[in-house]
């Protein structure tokens, strides 16, 4: 029986399966006698998950809780972990908008071995295992297969794989691949897709799926093209902002977006439940993301929550509009339906009237 069991709280995109699954691949050889518990949740909801958590029964056997891909907003979260934890949490973060809070709570927090890359989630886990007890025990061939999964996880979240002239382009293509094979699984089969990538090394995995790869990458260019066509471009907060909805490949929908409205300041991209934001500069999406959306990231790459969903005010005013047009058309067909008398001039109506009258 394991004499440590961990609660894993982390977001649900390919970093946030990729950190906590990170320690799943290694827990075999470097923690023998720890059981990890994992539990993905959408972004800005690591508080209201947490907070039922530890309402729960279950909450009281556990022994440490790590938080991955995400920061609490709540000093109260903050405050229970200490009260129920008290040195045993740890968070693996790396998003901006977070990193004061982080700084706050820095002996339980974890932060890049190297300052001058960009970490991400996956990243950070893998800098604090290299410094575990355990880790000379990894075969030497496996560390290397697991520390190249993890540049691939951080290249593609971090936005590198765009960004960094002099990253190998083997390696971007890679990252990219892998995550376009990620979110083309359900989210009920994120765990077990990390898993099969992290056991089978990215070579292996790449090759078998090879043509469901070339295929997803086909599918995602059209996609693109499509969606593009209807931007809306508008001012916002003293910026101008594009925006778009498109429930699927919304970093590359956002990243074009730019690309191809150089005067555009910033990319909104709708989906039904979230918005993603990316910048040219001029603005920090993290900021805007966190005043109006309940969200945050990065300066140049950030998320948040809508409290309206676009699809059923779209609905509506589809709905609301042909309503409108089956007004406009009965009311048109009566007019039509109207006598020749109803039409004419009161005086000459009644000339015609006596005229027929003596007839």
């Amino acid at each position: 029986m394991a004499r440590q069991l961990i609660k894993v709280f982390s977001h649900n995109d390919l970093d946030g399966f990729g950190a906590p699954m990170l320690l799943k691949a290694v827990q075999p050889v470097m923690f023998e006698d720890v059981q990890f518990d994992m539990q993905n949740c959408g972004a800005g909801r690591i508080d209201e998950e947490f907070a039922h958590w530890l309402e729960s029964s279950e909450a009281s056997r556990y022994t440490d809780v790590y938080i991955m891909d995400m920061t609490p907003d709540s000093e109260y979260t903050f405050q229970q972990l200490n009260e129920h934890f008290a040195n045993h949490w740890l968070v693996f973060d790396h998003h901006e908008s977070e990193e004061e809070l982080r700084k706050k709570y820095a002996a339980n927090s974890i932060f890049p071995a190297n300052p001058d890359i960009t970490p991400s989630a996956t990243s950070l886990a893998w800098d604090w295992i290299k410094t575990q007890p355990h880790f000379a025990d990894l075969a030497q061939d496996r560390g290397a297969e697991l520390d190249y999964l993890v540049e691939l996880i951080r290249a593609y979240d971090t936005w590198d794989w765009q960004n960094d002239p002099d990253m190998d382009p083997a390696v971007r293509q890679a990252a990219d691949d892998l995550d376009q094979l990620f979110w083309f699984y359900p989210l009920q089969d994120s765990e077990s897709f990390m898993h099969d990538v992290y056991e089978a090394g990215w070579p292996k995995y790449e090759e078998v799926n090879h043509l469901l790869i070339h295929t997803l990458n086909e599918r995602r260019a059209k996609y693109l093209r499509g969606h593009l066509k209807d931007i809306l471009i508008t001012d916002l907060d003293g910026h101008k902002f594009g925006i778009v909805y498109a429930s699927d490949y919304k970093s590359e929908i956002a990243h074009e977006l730019l690309g191809q409205n150089p005067e555009v300041d910033a990319a909104l991209v709708i989906s039904p439940v979230s918005v993603s934001l990316r910048s040219n500069g001029k603005i920090d999406v993290a900021k805007f993301a966190e005043k109006y959306f309940n969200g945050g990231g990065h300066a140049d790459a950030a998320g948040g929550r809508l409290t309206v969903n676009p699809i059923k005010v779209g609905e509506q005013a589809i709905a609301d509009d042909l309503a409108q047009m089956i007004k406009n058309q009965t009311e048109e067909a009566k007019d039509e339906e109207s006598t020749l008398a109803d039409n004419l001039d009161p005086e000459i109506a009644a000339k015609m009237a006596a005229l027929f009258k003596k007839q």
